[in-house]
């Protein structure tokens, strides 16, 4: 399902950051991900804190990059 070329690797995800929170924020800059790969701590079976996107193509990617990287992600909610 994922592909090196058109995934997109995130970080330093909250814990209320779920599948859907992750696929509404890319909605929200007009991108559509096919697919979210939450990756899951062994031992607790939480997030472990990053996860994967699959995105349409190599620009899409590049897109994402360019608007997130060192940025909060749309709609996040952080603690101060």
């Amino acid at each position: 399902m994922f592909n090196r070329q058109t995934s997109l690797w995130m970080g330093d995800l909250d814990p209320y950051m779920d599948e859907n929170f992750i696929k509404q924020a890319f909605s929200a800059m007009g991108e559509s991900p096919f697919g979210v790969k939450i990756i899951t701590h062994r031992i607790t079976g939480g997030s472990a804190g990053y996860c994967f996107v699959e995105l349409a193509d190599e620009a899409s990617v590049e897109r994402c990059v360019q608007r997130l990287n060192g940025k909060l992600v749309p709609g996040s909610n952080p603690v101060s």
